[in-house]
């Protein structure tokens, strides 16, 4: 089976197409970018499709990241993976930012613990804390910046992620520095599609995953004069 991977959670827009059976990714694109996911994601698909002589249809699973990430951005992948998956008779996975930031870290031998992060701003970060096994040690949440970094200290981790510097800038004084930090604005498109091979509908839903509500005020609603009698 094929399966199209999509990331537009963070700073950039990214699609591979990984053949399940082999586990090889046939073909993958990335392009860093802060704005404009939604104008230049399909497009980015018709070319990697192109450059594989890959039919769309062809494909039978859909993955996205899900987030946490950009509020709208990470919409835009979910969105397309959706609609392609409906179009081509397939299905749809999301994959949370964190664990697909997290991945790449977990493979291959001297593994460590890992501390995934993304900056959340007001000096917190969404992060995750992943064991060298692969195991979850404590959920993906909004975390103030000194609690992850005193959790990552305590058990000698690796940093990865976007919020690596917050992290660092918050790092206990007085400790020995991270034990190895392993910088990575986006997700490796690559990992999404491997993440996405192993997960399943039922477990992994194809919608956006927010650890925080939105930095957003409702407007209040203008008080009308009373009227005055003449």
């Amino acid at each position: 089976m094929l399966l199209l991977a999509l990331d537009t959670a963070l700073g950039a827009a990214s699609a591979a197409i990984l053949d399940t059976e082999t586990g090889e990714v046939v073909a993958r694109l990335s392009e860093p970018m802060e704005r404009g996911h939604a104008e230049r994601l399909m497009p980015l698909v018709a070319d990697l499709a192109a450059g594989a002589g890959i039919k769309l249809r062809a494909v039978g699973r859909f993955a996205a990241t899900v987030g946490p990430g950009s509020f709208t951005g990470l919409r835009v992948a979910v969105a397309a993976a959706r609609a392609m998956a409906l179009a081509a008779g397939g299905d749809a996975v999301g994959i949370a930012t964190l664990d697909a930031l997290a991945a790449p870290l977990l493979d291959g031998p001297g593994r460590r613990h890992v501390l995934a992060a993304i900056d959340a701003r007001h000096g917190h970060v969404y992060a995750s804390f992943v064991g060298a096994d692969g195991s979850l040690l404590r959920e993906a949440g909004y975390w103030p910046a000194a609690e992850a970094a005193a959790l990552a200290a305590a058990h000698g981790a690796t940093l990865t992620g976007p919020g690596l510097a917050v992290v660092q800038a918050a790092w206990p004084p007085g400790t020995p520095p991270p034990a190895e930090s392993a910088p990575a604005a986006y997700p490796d498109i690559g990992w999404v599609a491997r993440l996405g091979a192993r997960a399943a509908p039922a477990t992994a839903p194809c919608r956006p995953l927010y650890l925080k509500a939105a930095d957003a005020k409702p407007q209040l609603r203008p008080q009308r004069r009373p009227a005055v009698a003449p």
